[in-house]
């Protein structure tokens, strides 16, 4: 099925992307989203190594930019939110496959400085400590709950959920792409346009100040749905390319390129998410 709807659709380049693995669900994760566990994401590249070829960033770069359509079907892996996994259990299953792939890192995660606050929503339903005020709590009202926050800067300095500078570099050495994914993870959409380029520019910087790459890659937090189009005209100078999570999608930002979430609210294996992907696909080209 999957080798007809690459040739039916001619979209041969996909690029997955995930945030974390483990053998079992996290507290900072598990009221989020459904994350795969160690043999699940294994079953996933056994299907994408079936079906489609790996390549590095730099392969698909030039790939997108010369809107080359490869001869057999083609993956590049991504991962968001530089989560401690990444150097732990991801790193090496991709190394000892031979798998490429790219890490989006938020800087100021980075060495574990602070938790993401999505993460501690939650953490906050594991805690069981009551949300008063909105969809973003922990902007507001966090002083006001000081006991969990010792909560959070215990889980912060016990867990250490976030990759360090250290372990960047070794991901980098190792092979690994690395690119920025703003600064403290907003939704674009929300911030005005010169909070969402500081966002970026700085995030970018950080991640040049750490490794040495010939690519600067930036990946949207969130979505990258309604940033306008005076965004991508400031930041182009800045980036290589960018990435945004709508999907099997074409983008008409020539260095845009959306990606496919390996994740859902509950399980689906990597092969049904393709697959939806593909019929949506052909949906909006019929219509």
């Amino acid at each position: 099925m999957i080798r007809l709807l690459t040739s039916l659709t001619k979209k041969k380049i996909i690029v997955p992307f995930y945030h974390t693995v483990a053998e079992q669900q996290l507290p900072h994760i598990r009221h989020l989203y459904r994350m795969k566990t160690v043999k699940e994401f294994l079953k996933d590249l056994e299907f994408l190594l079936k079906h489609f070829e790996p390549i590095d960033v730099e392969t698909l770069y030039q790939m997108h930019i010369h809107k080359t359509v490869p001869k057999k079907p083609v993956f590049h892996l991504t991962f968001d939110d530089g989560m401690k996994e990444m150097h732990e259990i991801v790193s090496p299953i991709l190394l000892k496959k031979g798998i490429p792939a790219t890490f989006f890192i938020n800087s100021g995660f980075t060495d574990n400085k602070a938790l993401f606050y999505r993460h501690r929503e939650s953490l906050e339903r594991d805690f069981t400590i009551p949300t008063t005020c909105g969809s973003h709590p922990f902007n507001k009202l966090m002083g006001n709950y000081a006991p969990f926050e010792e909560k959070v800067i215990g889980f912060l300095h016990k867990e250490k959920p976030y990759l360090t500078t250290k372990q960047i570099k070794t991901l980098s050495q190792q092979g690994f792409s690395i690119g920025a994914h703003s600064v403290d993870h907003p939704y674009y959409n929300t911030i005005p346009l010169d909070e969402q380029l500081r966002q970026t520019r700085e995030s970018l910087v950080f991640i040049s100040s750490m490794v040495t790459q010939k690519l600067r890659l930036f990946a949207f937090p969130f979505t990258d749905y309604k940033v306008s189009k005076q965004f991508f005209e400031e930041i182009e100078p800045d980036v290589d390319l960018c990435f945004g999570t709508a999907g099997l999608k074409n983008d008409e930002i020539p260095f845009n390129i959306q990606r496919i979430a390996g994740e859902k609210r509950t399980y689906e294996t990597l092969k049904k998410i393709l697959g939806k992907e593909y019929l949506k696909h052909i949906v909006r080209c019929i219509y």
